[in-house]
């Protein structure tokens, strides 16, 4: 019976603290010159804090607002580190379309869709698998070895790496590896597949692949962006219609 009544009056001294802390608060917010007119209060209250004890009120502010300062200090310079690469990505993605309006034939476009890559991006190794036509196969004598002529049981065969976005990133089976690398000495890690596709005003057609392949398991996530990736497939696949239409 004790310890009830002991429980009860513990918890009526917690609402009656509850009830006091709210009284205070909003006094507080309603008279914004209460230190103005009692200013030695300012240093004469003291604050917990966890690290160096009781301070006053004021120390206790300036804490605050030094945390705060740097809070947005680092969220600024997270800002302003994404704007700059974002920057960085549509610069390199106007290089590469103007590489590609300025290349003169097929072997060229190719020939610099690699160097892009491998310069500007550090990609180990790549691979465009382009779908056979007989346009094509008459422009494709000075194209690089990275370039190889496929048929449309190969898109059916691959079909699956793209049921829900233009661009796969992550880990290849070994059997995949094969289909996209069949000769690479690199130990693959992670790899994206780019789907190439020819878009008129009622269709879009795949044309093939671009495929990508690192030894870095986190160079090709599965989580990562595929923004410019796409953008830089969409770039290639429009100078590659003109051997589709």
């Amino acid at each position: 019976m004790i310890g009830h009544k002991k429980r009860a009056l513990q918890e009526d001294n917690l609402f009656n603290y509850h009830d006091s802390d709210q009284q205070i608060a909003e006094y507080l917010r309603a008279s914004p010159d209460f230190f103005a007119r009692n200013p030695d209060l300012l240093l004469e209250i003291e604050v917990p804090h966890h690290e160096r004890g009781a301070v006053s009120l004021v120390e206790r502010r300036l804490s605050m607002h030094r945390e705060q300062c740097s809070e947005l200090r680092e969220r600024l310079e997270e800002i302003v580190d994404v704007a700059q690469q974002n920057d960085n990505l549509a610069e390199l993605l106007h290089y590469f379309s103007m590489g590609l309006i300025s290349a003169n034939s097929l072997g060229d476009v190719l020939r610099f869709t690699q160097s892009t890559l491998n310069s500007k991006l550090d990609c180990e190794e790549m691979q465009v698998l382009l779908f056979e036509n007989e346009l094509l196969e008459a422009c494709l004598d000075d194209a690089p070895a990275s370039v190889r002529l496929e048929d449309a049981g190969f898109a059916r065969s691959v079909a699956g790496l793209h049921s829900r976005r233009p661009v796969y990133c992550g880990h290849m089976t070994q059997p995949r590896l094969r289909q996209f690398f069949p000769r690479t000495i690199l130990n693959v890690r992670s790899a994206s597949v780019i789907r190439l596709s020819h878009t008129t005003p009622t269709s879009s057609v795949n044309i093939g692949y671009l495929a990508l392949a690192s030894e870095n398991r986190s160079r090709f996530a599965p989580h990562m962006g595929t923004e410019f990736l796409e953008r830089f497939g969409s770039l290639l696949s429009a100078r590659l219609a003109v051997f589709y239409d």
